[in-house]
């Protein structure tokens, strides 16, 4: 199985700062800001050579909320982790019901996403 680190998803207080901070010292390019299912304004900043950084408001917290990962087989990755005794949080299923994305925990709670290409 192969895996590749995509993005890196950080919570932030002001979202328009950050990206403007984003734009200005590294050159990134934000994708538009839109809400999440859970209701909070959410985009992506891609960075020439680098995985993108997915900035998630939020009221309260700042720092990093969780690493994402690309992987070519999530079902196969869901199923090993739950044999090795992994913490899987949650599975997201498309429309047919085909695993595209697993959150799972790593040793010191922090949350990690894999996913189907897109």
């Amino acid at each position: 199985m192969k895996y590749q680190l995509e993005h890196i998803a950080i919570y932030t207080k002001d979202i328009a700062a950050s990206i403007k901070y984003y734009e200005t010292f590294f050159g990134g390019q934000p994708t538009p800001v839109r809400k999440g299912a859970a209701g909070y304004g959410f985009c992506f900043v891609r960075i020439a050579g680098a995985p993108s950084i997915q900035l998630m408001e939020s009221a309260t917290q700042s720092g990093v909320h969780h690493y994402g990962y690309v992987t070519d087989d999530v079902e196969q990755m869901s199923e090993e982790f739950k044999r090795k005794g992994g913490e899987v949080l949650r599975e997201n299923r498309d429309a047919t019901g085909k695993l595209t994305t697993i959150f799972v925990k790593d040793p010191h709670g922090l949350e990690l996403e894999i996913r189907a290409p897109r």
